[in-house]
């Protein structure tokens, strides 16, 4: 079943930066839909909630060195 979530990026440098979350959150195993807003610092992500899990999103964020927040 699908499920969406959104994040809040504030320290999003310049849209190269948003468009790396994008494609590293697009690689997310249960992904089905990414768009991360540059400007807003919003991130909505469609998910199969059978295989993806929300924490995921999180780390995946993380890892690429940004801090998520719930929106």
């Amino acid at each position: 079943m699908s499920d969406t979530t959104q994040f809040r990026v504030l320290d999003f440098d310049c849209p190269s930066c948003a468009s790396t979350v994008e494609r590293a959150l697009s690689n997310v195993a249960g992904v089905q839909y990414v768009e991360v807003h540059y400007a807003t610092g919003r991130v909505e992500i469609e998910y199969d909630d059978s295989v993806a899990d929300p924490d995921a999103f999180v780390q995946t964020i993380e890892s690429q060195g940004y801090t998520p927040q719930t929106a």
